[in-house]
């Protein structure tokens, strides 16, 4: 399963109501080149990144309490784990205080 930001937009970004998005790229990183999404809403900041050689990074950090709350980098041989990843990021988002 190939995921990006395309497919972000396509399938999760529609179940984050109240989040912000901001989109960057960033070519020849150490996993090939980088497109990173930041999300800033319902006291919470999170980025996701999609590496072209297929890692994929998850991080949440709570305002609120004012600490990190998920940070997931995930190998290409995890792309299995993607998709609950993916769930848990959610979750984590739109949990209320």
């Amino acid at each position: 399963m190939f995921v990006d930001g395309s497919w972000f937009d396509e399938f999760i970004k529609p179940r984050l109501g109240g989040y912000s998005f901001e989109y960057s790229i960033f070519v020849n990183g150490d996993f090939g080149d980088l497109e990173r999404i930041e999300l800033e809403g319902l006291d919470k900041l999170g980025t996701v990144e999609f590496w072209s050689k297929g890692w994929v990074g998850l991080d949440v950090y709570d305002c609120a309490c004012d600490g990190q709350i998920m940070n997931v980098l995930l190998s290409p041989e995890e792309k299995d784990s993607v998709l609950q990843e993916f769930e848990r990021f959610i979750g984590v988002l739109m949990q209320s205080g």
